[in-house]
């Protein structure tokens, strides 16, 4: 599947990304000094990859169980018959819902979401996933996050 205005991203703005994945509040000067260039280069050329949108936008990542979000887990299902991924769509206003992807295997949607406890974790399931049109559910709990990329000890960008 051919991706429409793919824009040619060379090893520079790959290391400019890499740096700003891990810390988006950096400013020019800071990725400037990391990477050995001048810092106008460095703006030149993330504001062309913002005009371009290879950056589409800059987020705070956030300690889930400090905001006292002490369970996680990845819900796998596929549709009912008749419901496409469009009817999942209201998951984007659902409290907790972190990310929805369709993959392949046997189930076809993966929901990755956390809430306070493993009850509110299957309450906001039953009472709001499932409703959308879900069927052969399996939730799995995660037990541990081993490491988040990007994340703030993921700076390897090289010089």
């Amino acid at each position: 599947m051919a991706i429409k205005n793919m824009v040619r991203v060379d090893e520079m703005n790959r290391r400019i990304l890499r740096l700003l994945m891990t810390n988006g509040k950096m400013t020019y000067n800071e990725v400037a000094q990391r990477l050995r260039r001048s810092p106008s280069t460095i703006r030149d050329r993330i504001r062309r990859m913002e005009d371009d949108k290879v950056i589409l936008g800059y987020v705070a990542q956030v300690s889930a169980e400090r905001m006292g979000m002490k369970a996680e887990g990845i819900l796998m299902a596929n549709l009912a018959e008749g419901v496409g991924p469009d009817h999942l769509l209201p998951l984007a206003s659902v409290p907790g819902v972190l990310e929805v992807l369709q993959v392949s295997g046997r189930r076809r949607i993966m929901i990755r979401l956390q809430a306070e406890d493993n009850r509110s974790l299957e309450e906001t399931i039953d009472r709001e996933i499932l409703p959308l049109g879900l069927v052969d559910v399996e939730l799995r709990i995660i037990t541990e996050s081993i490491a988040r990329f990007p994340g703030p000890d993921h700076t390897d960008v090289g010089s």
